[in-house]
């Protein structure tokens, strides 16, 4: 399992997730979409999916913070 970090494409939030759940990425209407195993439809602020997929595979893992 590798958790990454993606924001947003409105507003500074971001969300963690699982490279392994990614389902899709695909364009529509200039917003570059990512779905997740969980039927989730998360909008990034990626410009194309090229640029999205290239994040995915190079992007550090995200560390969770210790209790």
């Amino acid at each position: 399992m590798r958790l990454i970090s993606i924001e947003h494409y409105e507003g500074t939030d971001k969300t963690v997730i699982n490279t392994d759940q990614i389902c899709s990425i695909f364009e529509e209407l200039g917003t570059v979409i990512i779905t997740t195993g969980d039927d989730r439809l998360l909008k990034t602020k990626f410009t194309d999916v090229n640029h999205a997929v290239d994040y995915i595979q190079r992007a550090s893992s995200h560390s969770l913070p210790a209790r």
